[in-house]
């Protein structure tokens, strides 16, 4: 068995490290029988490298800043979490006078409530592993006035 030759010093132009899988220095049956299993497979190109612990994926639901009329309610679109290790969910108020709430949602249309949100000093930061394949924010305008509200949800894989 030949051993892999450093950077710069390939022998065969055509060899490339990216397809020699068992990293053995050489192209052979083994990666075209890796390549065999996977053919015919399908997912989803434009997925993020996963990288241990850091934030793969950063969302602004409603554009992350907006206006929440007195007494109405805000629900954030199905936020899918299918594929990644964390949610962390940001919640920023111009007053503590809402009311809020997590819910984990699954593929089926059920939805349960994870947490009640309350603000502590007008923000609300809070961090899950995944529970489920999608999650969904409500927040209430409890007040007498409009309120802004800053959202934002991080995804980790």
């Amino acid at each position: 068995m030949t051993t892999a030759p450093r950077s710069g010093q390939q022998d065969n132009a055509s060899y490339d490290p990216w397809l020699d899988y068992d990293e053995s220095g050489a192209i052979d049956v083994r990666e075209l029988y890796r390549l065999g299993e996977a053919y015919g497979s399908a997912g989803n190109a434009t997925r993020n490298v996963t990288i241990a612990g850091h934030v793969t994926a950063y969302l602004k639901p409603n554009g992350g800043n907006f206006s929440l009329p007195a007494g109405y309610d805000w629900y954030s679109e199905i936020i899918s979490v299918d594929g990644y290790a964390t949610v962390t969910v940001l919640i920023k108020a111009s007053t503590s006078s809402i009311e809020g709430y997590l819910y984990a949602c699954d593929n089926n249309g059920y939805s349960w409530l994870v947490e009640r949100i309350l603000l502590d000093d007008y923000n609300w930061i809070r961090t899950y592993n995944v529970m489920n394949q999608r999650v969904q924010i409500r927040i209430r305008n409890n007040g007498s006035t409009p309120i802004t509200i800053q959202v934002a949800v991080y995804l980790v894989a």
